[in-house]
């Protein structure tokens, strides 16, 4: 059997955080045999993929399969849209910072207010 597979995929791209739609393309040689011994011995040796006869193979499961091993690990666009940031400034962050208390002031007030 000769399983030929396309998809369009919407992925996250990793280097700009935008969406970038993928291309699955899937052109796979498999070969039935009788049961999981003869699979297991002409595996190694099959140009195809070698997979066991049954009543109830799952067609849409191996596509699938398929499709999903084809996901690359890090999708991205050949060139981003807008170029990626390389730094994150957030005033707000600066600001919550600044107003809190240091916890070594805190304790120092503590102290002093025990020597007393």
């Amino acid at each position: 059997m000769h399983l030929t597979a396309h998809a369009l995929v919407p992925l996250v791209c990793q280097r700009c955080l935008a969406p970038v739609d993928v291309a699955l393309d899937v052109a796979r040689w498999f070969r039935f045999v009788a049961d999981e011994t003869i699979a297991a011995a002409e595996d190694e040796e099959a140009e195809e993929d070698v997979l066991v006869a049954s009543r109830d193979f799952d067609l849409h499961g191996l596509i699938e399969d398929e499709l999903l091993m084809e996901i690359p690990v890090t999708p991205r666009h050949e060139v981003c849209p807008e170029p990626a940031r390389l730094s994150a400034i957030d005033p707000d962050f600066d600001a919550g910072e600044e107003a809190k208390p240091n916890p070594f002031a805190v304790l120092k007030q503590l102290r002093s207010g025990k020597d007393k």
